[in-house]
Protein backbone atom coordinates (compact mmCIF):
# COMPACT_ATOMS: atom_id res chain seq x y z
CA UNK A 1 0.00 0.00 0.00
CA UNK A 2 2.49 2.03 1.32
CA UNK A 3 4.21 2.17 -2.26
CA UNK A 4 0.91 3.29 -3.82
CA UNK A 5 0.64 6.17 -2.77
CA UNK A 6 3.53 8.17 -4.15
CA UNK A 7 2.04 6.81 -7.65
CA UNK A 8 -1.51 8.06 -6.50
CA UNK A 9 0.28 11.50 -5.21
CA UNK A 10 1.69 11.61 -8.46
CA UNK A 11 -1.47 10.97 -10.57
CA UNK A 12 -3.10 14.21 -8.45
CA UNK A 13 -0.27 16.09 -9.12
CA UNK A 14 -0.81 15.91 -12.83
CA UNK A 15 -4.27 18.02 -13.03
CA UNK A 16 -4.38 20.61 -15.41
CA UNK A 17 -3.29 24.13 -14.39
CA UNK A 18 -5.94 26.16 -15.52
CA UNK A 19 -7.23 26.65 -11.97
CA UNK A 20 -4.39 27.81 -10.48
CA UNK A 21 -4.73 31.56 -9.51
CA UNK A 22 -1.57 34.01 -8.73
CA UNK A 23 -2.41 35.30 -4.69
CA UNK A 24 1.33 36.66 -3.88
CA UNK A 25 4.47 37.87 -5.69
CA UNK A 26 7.44 39.16 -4.32
CA UNK A 27 11.16 38.82 -5.39
CA UNK A 28 11.89 35.77 -4.72
CA UNK A 29 9.01 33.82 -5.92
CA UNK A 30 5.45 33.91 -7.14
CA UNK A 31 2.46 31.67 -4.98
CA UNK A 32 -0.45 30.29 -6.91
CA UNK A 33 -3.54 28.60 -5.36
CA UNK A 34 -6.17 25.94 -6.93
CA UNK A 35 -9.43 27.68 -5.84
CA UNK A 36 -11.44 24.43 -7.31
CA UNK A 37 -9.23 22.56 -5.16
CA UNK A 38 -10.61 24.08 -1.57
CA UNK A 39 -12.28 21.75 0.41
CA UNK A 40 -13.52 22.44 3.92
CA UNK A 41 -14.98 19.82 6.77
CA UNK A 42 -15.98 21.46 9.93
CA UNK A 43 -12.83 23.74 10.94
CA UNK A 44 -10.32 21.98 8.65
CA UNK A 45 -9.60 23.37 5.12
CA UNK A 46 -7.88 21.89 2.58
CA UNK A 47 -5.75 23.33 -0.96
CA UNK A 48 -3.46 22.88 -3.40
CA UNK A 49 -1.11 25.42 -4.22
CA UNK A 50 2.43 26.07 -6.36
CA UNK A 51 5.11 27.70 -5.69
CA UNK A 52 7.20 29.26 -8.58
CA UNK A 53 10.77 30.32 -8.00
CA UNK A 54 12.71 32.93 -9.77
CA UNK A 55 15.60 31.69 -9.28
CA UNK A 56 16.39 27.55 -9.15
CA UNK A 57 16.36 26.34 -5.26
CA UNK A 58 19.33 24.29 -4.26
CA UNK A 59 18.02 23.15 -0.59
CA UNK A 60 17.96 19.55 -1.15
CA UNK A 61 21.40 18.00 -2.22
CA UNK A 62 21.52 17.43 -5.72
CA UNK A 63 17.99 17.97 -6.58
CA UNK A 64 17.49 21.66 -7.55
CA UNK A 65 13.84 22.33 -8.54
CA UNK A 66 12.09 25.62 -9.62
CA UNK A 67 8.92 24.75 -8.10
CA UNK A 68 6.80 22.97 -5.45
CA UNK A 69 3.49 22.32 -5.47
CA UNK A 70 1.94 21.50 -2.08
CA UNK A 71 -1.53 20.30 -0.54
CA UNK A 72 -2.13 22.22 2.22
CA UNK A 73 -4.45 21.71 5.75
CA UNK A 74 -5.55 24.55 7.83
CA UNK A 75 -7.62 24.46 11.31
CA UNK A 76 -9.57 27.98 10.37
CA UNK A 77 -10.19 28.18 14.00
CA UNK A 78 -7.12 28.12 15.54
CA UNK A 79 -5.20 29.48 12.79
CA UNK A 80 -2.87 26.34 12.16
CA UNK A 81 -1.23 25.11 9.19
CA UNK A 82 0.72 21.98 7.70
CA UNK A 83 1.46 20.86 4.34
CA UNK A 84 0.54 17.12 3.61
CA UNK A 85 1.98 16.68 1.08
CA UNK A 86 5.00 18.97 -1.41
CA UNK A 87 6.60 17.66 -4.68
CA UNK A 88 9.25 19.24 -6.20
CA UNK A 89 9.49 20.11 -9.81
CA UNK A 90 12.76 20.96 -11.96
CA UNK A 91 10.43 23.50 -14.09
CA UNK A 92 8.27 26.20 -13.36
CA UNK A 93 4.44 25.92 -12.37
CA UNK A 94 4.67 22.45 -11.44
CA UNK A 95 6.07 21.01 -14.55
CA UNK A 96 8.89 18.74 -16.01
CA UNK A 97 10.29 16.19 -13.64
CA UNK A 98 8.97 15.78 -10.17
CA UNK A 99 12.73 15.33 -8.20
CA UNK A 100 11.43 14.95 -4.87
CA UNK A 101 8.44 14.40 -3.25
CA UNK A 102 7.23 14.43 0.65
CA UNK A 103 3.98 13.45 2.46
CA UNK A 104 3.49 13.56 6.31
CA UNK A 105 1.91 10.82 8.49
CA UNK A 106 1.11 12.72 11.61
CA UNK A 107 0.02 16.43 11.35
CA UNK A 108 2.84 18.97 12.40
CA UNK A 109 0.91 22.33 13.15
CA UNK A 110 2.80 25.51 12.59
CA UNK A 111 0.49 28.41 13.74
CA UNK A 112 -0.40 31.00 10.97
CA UNK A 113 2.17 33.89 11.06
CA UNK A 114 0.78 37.46 10.35
CA UNK A 115 1.87 39.43 7.43
CA UNK A 116 3.23 36.03 5.31
CA UNK A 117 2.43 34.04 2.36
CA UNK A 118 1.40 31.16 4.79
CA UNK A 119 -1.60 33.45 6.07
CA UNK A 120 -2.77 34.67 2.46
CA UNK A 121 -3.21 31.28 1.46
CA UNK A 122 -4.78 30.41 4.91
CA UNK A 123 -7.29 33.24 4.49
CA UNK A 124 -8.18 31.62 1.19
CA UNK A 125 -8.79 28.28 2.34
CA UNK A 126 -10.91 29.67 5.29
CA UNK A 127 -13.12 32.09 3.51
CA UNK A 128 -14.68 29.70 1.22
CA UNK A 129 -18.22 28.77 2.90
CA UNK A 130 -17.86 25.06 4.71
CA UNK A 131 -20.87 23.68 2.60
CA UNK A 132 -19.53 24.93 -0.52
CA UNK A 133 -17.38 21.60 -1.19
CA UNK A 134 -17.48 19.44 1.36
CA UNK A 135 -13.99 17.13 1.96
CA UNK A 136 -15.94 14.28 1.39
CA UNK A 137 -16.22 15.18 -2.12
CA UNK A 138 -14.19 14.24 -5.02
CA UNK A 139 -10.96 15.70 -4.88
CA UNK A 140 -7.53 16.57 -6.50
CA UNK A 141 -6.14 15.92 -2.94
CA UNK A 142 -3.95 13.28 -1.66
CA UNK A 143 -5.74 9.78 -0.68
CA UNK A 144 -7.24 9.53 2.44
CA UNK A 145 -4.46 7.01 3.56
CA UNK A 146 -1.33 9.95 3.30
CA UNK A 147 -3.40 12.02 6.18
Amino acid sequence: MKRLIPAVLLLAALNAHADFVRYHEDDEMVSYLDAASITRAGSEARMWTIDDYRQTQTDIPNKPYRSVKSYWIFDCVKRLSDVMTALYYIEGMARGESIHAGTVELRQWDPVTPGTVGELAFKAACAKPAAARPAGAKSAGPPRGAQ
